[in-house]
């Protein structure tokens, strides 16, 4: 009885807003959508259209129901029918895109599960053993305009040359994450210039547009593998953090996780945390965004004091395009967007744990790792050193 008090187009338009919602609410929870509008205003704009074409059914079935004419029936079913056609293209769409498989082979690809690859002992200079040698970078943006191609590749050839126990690419490979032909790129440029180097990549904000992190999952993860987790070989601890933006997706469970994990490790331990987004670093003011994207306030507030108590030794990431190196009480950083997107110009604010920065040239961090420190040297894609500087280990 109770349903038959409403015409057929407003029950039309009450089942067009329940799948709507349904989606609207799918499309809200994709993991760095918060963090995006953190840092995009216009695509909060964006949102908003999305969320008055939710609710523009509701509204025109009360009209309808209450003041019924041809007009407002016409314009009813017109309505809930393109809401109804938008919501329905943009699940289907955004989903089938991030299950395009692309084919990998010939990328040697980290396994999480099994223990971080280490150096056969090798003697130094010092007479100190080596225990082992890895290669970082990251956002080299495949797929942007504006990146530089051949920086990209010479990086590759480099690192493939200095036989590294692993390469660690830190996120954005992808402009857009949700674009599959992007990842083919990336993929061929990394078969024909990485070809006897191990690979173990994270996800970025860019890799995560829209939708794009299943896309990314099957390119360059395994099948069970988490977006954060930990390595470990004897003494050396790798922990892995999903930290795209900001905090946005520093969840508290992650977090739990965060501090169990180094509750669990032996505080002469040697333990580097690894992030796409830095958790201290230099920037400059995004006029769009209206923020400054460098020492993000809550980002240091919450993962700074946690990295200090637990004595962690270096924090690694990119997200900024340039090099710098910083320390902030008894924790190291190194910020290392540098493998090929546009380099960030105009640096206006200077973090005070700043001890070198260089936003003039594409390149790599090497990094050796021994029983008492951290050898960290910064080189130019050619090759040529930058800046180097040794970390003594807790």
């Amino acid at each position: 009885m109770f349903i038959k008090k409403f015409k057929k187009c407003e029950i039309f338009a009450f089942i067009t807003f329940i799948l709507s919602v349904t989606v609207f609410i799918w499309f809200s929870l994709l993991c760095g959508m918060q963090g995006t509008f953190h840092w995009h205003k216009e695509g909060l704009l964006i949102y908003l259209i999305f969320f008055i074409l939710l609710f523009s059914p509701v509204a025109l079935s009360i009209i309808n129901h209450f003041k019924p004419n041809k007009f407002t029936h016409n314009f009813l079913i017109i309505i809930s029918t393109l809401g109804l056609i938008f919501y329905c293209t943009l699940f289907l769409t955004l989903s089938i895109l991030s299950s395009v498989k692309i084919n990998r082979n010939g990328l040697d690809i980290l396994d999480i599960n099994n223990p971080l690859p280490v150096s056969e002992i090798k003697q130094t200079d010092e007479a100190e053993n080596l225990i082992a040698h890895y290669a970082f970078t990251s956002d080299p943006h495949w797929g942007s305009s504006t990146s530089n191609a051949e920086a990209r590749k010479q990086i590759l050839k480099q690192i493939d040359f200095n036989n590294y126990d692993c390469l660690f690419l830190l996120g954005d490979i992808s402009e857009v994450g949700i674009i599959p032909g992007i990842y083919k790129k990336a993929v061929n440029d990394i078969q024909e210039n990485l070809k006897h180097t191990k690979l173990r990549a994270i996800p970025g904000n860019h890799d995560a547009l829209i939708n794009g992190l299943p896309l990314f999952k099957s390119t360059f993860m395994n099948k069970s593998d988490t977006f954060y987790f930990r390595m470990d070989n004897g003494t050396i601890h790798f922990i892995f953090l999903n930290i795209l933006w900001d905090t946005a997706e520093f969840s508290k469970k992650q977090e739990k996780w965060l501090i169990n994990q180094l509750e669990s490790i032996p505080q002469e331990d040697t333990v580097i945390v690894i992030s796409h987004c830095y958790i201290t670093g230099s920037g400059f003011y995004d006029v769009l965004a209206q923020r400054s994207w460098g020492d993000i306030p809550d980002v240091i507030n919450r993962l700074c004091p946690i990295l200090e108590k637990y004595n962690v030794d270096l924090s690694l990431s990119g997200h900024n395009h340039f090099f710098e190196y910083l320390e902030k009480e008894n924790v190291s950083y190194a910020v290392l967007g540098t493998m090929g997107g546009k380099l960030d110009e105009n640096l206006t604010y200077s973090s005070p744990y700043s001890k070198w920065i260089n936003n003039e040239v594409f390149g790599w961090l090497d990094l050796k790792i021994y029983d008492s420190h951290l050898d960290l040297t910064f080189y130019e894609k050619s090759g040529i050193e930058l800046y180097r500087t040794q970390i003594k280990t807790k």
